[in-house]
């Protein structure tokens, strides 16, 4: 279990850890207004396909333990094609309607969101390695897109006088590449016949009920930048885009638990292995404490190489970091309520604590900015694993160690009260 865990938590970082230490070089290309517009598309794209898309994708590895291979692939293809292209029809509405009021042009906002829609296939390719744990296959895959990305950004990057542009392009040409490589590899499986309507609306009534709780849960993530902008500079919001950015990694590790770890426990679970999943949790707090540490001295060691405009970012990028590793044991959690298909507990949690995040940041932002923000999203996803963590036990109760429990929570409180307050 620990050895496919690490497996998918070393292709996620490959994904994202390339591009995390290639940020000391961005820093030196781009400026903090032009990471500031990168930022807050970043979170419209993060936060738009979710809502658009009926939270669809989330659903997969769920129902890829009851239904063939070529029948879900098939469903999730042109289930996604019809979904992408709604996307992108209201995403042009909403601009004309409220994005362009934040001074982001059009041909940007396109770029965007046409990577995010465009994507849609390698997802799916994602998804089908998980449920099947080809763990070593969706590495490989990773360190591809990875390097291809990488290498595309500075490309165009030397390429272009509009850094902006050049950063969308790249993601919108690699999507378009990474998607068509998917499409080749599932084109087996993928039949017009095998789209199954009841499975469709199977699909949708298990995810529909969690797009309250995902849009919760982005506003988490995503709302701090589109009502920072209201409030400061796109220079201190490019500032706070590349510190949360270096932050993310342990966003990016967490994503990597869930995704090795949610197959693993579904199938002990159903096996009634209780006993695996109980030891399981002690080692998944230590690993999340060890990747957290981690995060930490990498972020402290990249900020002695970024460049100086951005330097004052480091306590805020320290919290985001400890931020995610309370993120990440929520997700963990979660998977007790998804798997009992109590997809409506999922989005009350998240819910509530998206809407006190929403409603605490317009409060607390205009007097204390940035500094204020990464308080607010310290807190409630501190409130929020708690209420995750109480109801998961709730729901399907498993005996966890909490000497463990213990242990996690004392660390992360007293490492984040001792670099953003001490």
């Amino acid at each position: 279990m620990i050895k496919k865990i690490l497996t998918y938590s070393f292709g996620e970082v490959l994904v994202k850890g390339l591009s995390f230490l290639a940020i000391p070089l961005y820093s030196s290309m781009i400026l903090p207004e032009e990471y500031g517009a990168l930022g807050f598309l970043n979170a419209l794209i993060v936060f738009l396909p979710f809502i658009f898309t009926l939270y669809y994708l989330y659903a997969y590895v769920r129902f890829s333990i009851d239904v063939a291979d070529d029948s879900l692939i098939s469903t999730y293809i042109f289930m996604g094609l019809f979904l992408n292209i709604f996307y992108l029809l209201f995403a042009l509405l909403l601009y004309f309607l409220v994005i362009e009021n934040f001074e982001i042009l059009l041909k940007y906002y396109l770029l965007a969101i046409l990577s995010s829609a465009v994507m849609y296939i390698f997802q799916i390719m994602q998804f089908y390695h998980r449920s099947k744990g080809f763990a070593k296959k969706y590495l490989q895959y990773s360190i591809v897109y990875a390097l291809s990305g990488l290498g595309l950004n500075f490309l165009l990057l030397y390429s272009f006088s509009d850094n902006v542009l050049a950063m969308l392009n790249s993601k919108l040409i690699l999507s378009m590449i990474v998607s068509l490589s998917a499409y080749r590899v599932l084109k087996k499986y993928i039949s017009w016949k095998k789209f199954d309507k009841n499975l469709m609306y199977d699909i949708l009534k298990y995810s529909v009920p969690l797009v309250p709780g995902a849009i919760a849960l982005l506003l988490f993530s995503s709302s701090d930048k589109l009502i920072l902008v209201k409030y400061i500079s796109k220079e201190e919001l490019g500032i706070y885009t590349l510190a949360a950015t270096m932050g993310l990694g342990m966003g990016y590790i967490g994503r990597a638990f869930f995704m090795g770890y949610q197959p693993l426990f579904y199938e002990k679970i159903a096996d009634n292995k209780y006993a695996e999943i109980q030891e399981q949790f002690s080692k998944n707090v230590l690993m999340l404490l060890v990747a957290m540490i981690a995060i930490l001295v990498v972020v402290y060691v990249g900020y002695k190489l970024i460049d100086d405009k951005y330097v004052e970012g480091m306590p805020i990028a320290i919290s985001i970091a400890l931020t995610y590793t309370l993120v990440t044991f929520s997700q963990l959690m979660e998977l007790h309520l998804s798997y009992m298909k109590k997809s409506s507990y999922i989005s009350y949690i998240y819910g509530f604590g998206g809407v006190v995040t929403v409603f605490t940041l317009l409060q607390v932002i205009p007097d204390f900015g940035t500094r204020g923000a990464v308080v607010v999203l310290f807190f409630t996803a501190l409130m929020t694993s708690f209420l995750m963590y109480y109801m998961a036990q709730k729901v399907l109760y498993v005996r966890y160690n909490r000497l463990y429990l213990l242990l996690f929570y004392s660390t992360v409180v007293s490492l984040w009260y001792l670099f953003l307050i001490h």
